[in-house]
């Protein structure tokens, strides 16, 4: 091992992490097998390297204790907020406020009109983009952690697999710390990107349901209003009509979720699933790997996690994501059928819209887009028109009799229903009636059997009374 300032340095680093005994054996063997930490990159030398002070306390940081889970939610939390305040927060005053939570109010009572589902007990609220935040960051959290866990443990271990390329005493030091090292610098990127995406949501959502999913747990809608203005800003449409469309879709979709508590779950749950099973491109993570900079490991080295997601579904995955665009279209189509009967005879440009929202949830929005590249998962409905239809032609019996197949995923349509909604609506039927009919059957059958009614039994004249055998018997 050559003598000089720099590898003096990288011996001062091992005898301070640790200890002077342990550092000399490591540093002797070092020597005698002639090993060079400079000539390996593992110590940045010449005039751009980094104080050595500071590496040394970056190390000390990446050694401390257990990170507390896959995302540093903190920081997550901070670069949401402070990417938010840069751009310059939004602001709502009061009378903005109360416009916002009036028009959820009208929205609702046209949507009485037209379903049967009932309308949310919750707040009516109006949020800023800093409160949209703090609202949905905690379901945002349950929904992408799973990739983070998986990511952490795939560059864990890529970052063992550079390890047993070091020597032995080496190895042997840096293996139980590397595990420690790369899941805290994982969770501290992992913070930085998500903290981006949550700001970037909150800049894009219009309320609570956006993207399709409940965001938000509780029975409560809410419009982001700076939002819905910089998106009608290039519709040619009159802003109120934009917002007031925008209102009875969150309501629409609140109404769904507050009243069916299994769809938000269902929901949440399988997307959890596909994150928990996602598979990792190995390459590209030890590519990611071997251009982190250890002078910097207390620092989030710049990835791209978006490209490290394998492009090819596992067969259960592809199970997975089919049921999942099949409910998500279906909740689109309800959402879409329901608002269009709403707003008829009340926007005058609700043809205009109704297809505009159609192309923008077929197509992607810019909120979708950015949380499927979080999870590695496309969030757009691929087949809305054909749920609509579908929608369409069951509100022909009633809405009543529509909206009570929300009740129970099994009487929802799977993806291949939608092809032939007419006979998932008569097998429908026909299930009900069979319910019914057996229903009747068994009630004539107890009547048949004769089965004493209801109450105290009264001896007839004559009669003996039970009760007087026991009587006896005592």
């Amino acid at each position: 091992m050559t003598e000089g300032p720099d590898n003096e340095q990288w011996k001062a680093m091992l005898r301070a992490v640790l200890g002077n005994e342990a550092a000399e054996n490591i540093i002797k063997s070092m020597e005698e097998q002639g090993f060079d930490p400079s000539a390996m990159g593992m110590l940045p030398t010449g005039a751009g390297a980094p104080d050595f002070g500071m590496v040394l306390n970056q190390l000390r940081s990446m050694l401390a204790g257990d990170p507390d889970g896959p995302v540093d939610w903190t920081l997550a939390e901070r670069v949401a907020r402070e990417t938010l305040t840069r751009s310059g927060a939004d602001q709502l005053t009061n009378g903005e406020a109360a416009e916002a939570k009036d028009r959820l109010t009208l929205a609702s009572m046209w949507l009485d009109s037209v379903t049967a589902v009932e309308p949310v007990y919750g707040p009516l609220q109006a949020w800023t983009r800093l409160d949209w935040v703090a609202h949905a960051q905690s379901t945002f959290r349950r929904l992408t952690e799973p990739v983070a866990a998986n990511l952490g443990h795939a560059f864990s271990s890529a970052m063992q697999q550079q390890i047993s390329q070091l020597p032995e005493e080496l190895r042997g030091l840096m293996s139980g710390q590397a595990s420690q090292m790369m899941m805290r610098m994982m969770a501290s990127v992992a913070g930085m990107q998500y903290g981006a995406a949550l700001a970037d949501l909150a800049q894009h959502c219009l309320g609570s349901t956006d993207i399709g999913l409940p965001l938000v747990e509780g029975a409560t809608a809410a419009l982001v209003p700076t939002n819905i203005a910089d998106f009608g800003e290039d519709l040619e449409v009159d802003l109120s009509e934009v917002a007031l469309y925008v209102a009875v879709r969150e309501q629409a979709h609140a109404r769904l979720f507050a009243h069916h508590s299994w769809l938000r779950a269902y929901l949440l749950d399988t997307v959890a699933a596909w994150a928990r099973d996602i598979r990792i491109d190995m390459d590209a993570v030890e590519e990611q790997i071997r251009g982190i900079d250890i002078a910097h490991m207390s620092e989030a080295p710049d990835l791209d996690l978006t490209d490290v997601f394998s492009p090819a579904p596992t067969e259960a995955q592809e199970a997975v994501l089919t049921q999942l665009e099949t409910i998500l279209a279906l909740i689109e189509g309800w959402v879409s059928v329901v608002t269009e009967a709403a707003v008829a005879d009340h926007l005058p440009e609700a043809a205009r819209l109704s297809e505009m929202f159609i192309r923008r949830r077929a197509t992607g929005s810019p909120a979708e887009t950015t949380f499927g590249n979080l999870v590695g998962l496309e969030l757009t409905p691929r087949r809305v028109r054909e749920a609509a239809e579908f929608w369409r032609r069951a509100g022909e019996k009633g809405m009543a009799e529509r909206d009570h197949l929300w009740s129970h995923p099994d009487l929802l349509p799977d993806s291949d229903d939608l092809d032939n909604p007419t006979d998932h609506l008569e097998e429908s039927d026909s299930e009900l009636e069979s319910e019914i009919d057996s229903l009747i059957a068994d009630i004539f059958a107890a009547e048949d059997a004769g089965r004493a009614p209801e109450g105290p039994h009264e001896p007839s004249p004559g009669e003996r009374d039970p009760e007087d055998d026991k009587d006896t018997e005592r």
